[in-house]
């Protein structure tokens, strides 16, 4: 897997570098935890603050562009992003425990 920095821009008001990477990879596309892992490896940085906004792949080929946000801390990313964003960026027990924490603050809104 090859990864190239085409562009980045930094938004000192919302507290984050908006970074477009070129992907090259073998065989299937790579996972949107892998590519996170990828990112924040590239651009030395914690992989908690990467959020992947877009993976765009070109059909036929084995190349994609990917537009990263990369928050300067974890406060300001939770603030910025939606929800169902960082949902995505978790594995599969952060899914079920955040899906089952969405039930329960749904289930303690109604009782109240």
């Amino acid at each position: 897997m090859k990864l190239d920095v085409i562009k980045e821009r930094e938004t000192p008001l919302l507290s984050r570098t908006r970074v477009t990477l070129g992907l090259e990879y073998e065989g299937a596309t790579p996972s949107r935890l892998q590519l996170r892992k990828e990112v924040a490896g590239k651009l030395k940085v914690d992989e908690n603050l990467v959020v992947l906004k877009h993976i765009y792949t070109r059909f036929g080929q084995h190349r994609a562009k990917i537009i990263a946000h990369v928050y300067k801390n974890g406060e300001d990313l939770k603030r910025l992003e939606d929800e169902y964003m960082t949902i995505k960026h978790l594995d599969k027990e952060g899914k079920q425990k955040a899906k089952e924490a969405k039930q329960a603050a749904k289930a303690a809104g109604k009782t109240k």
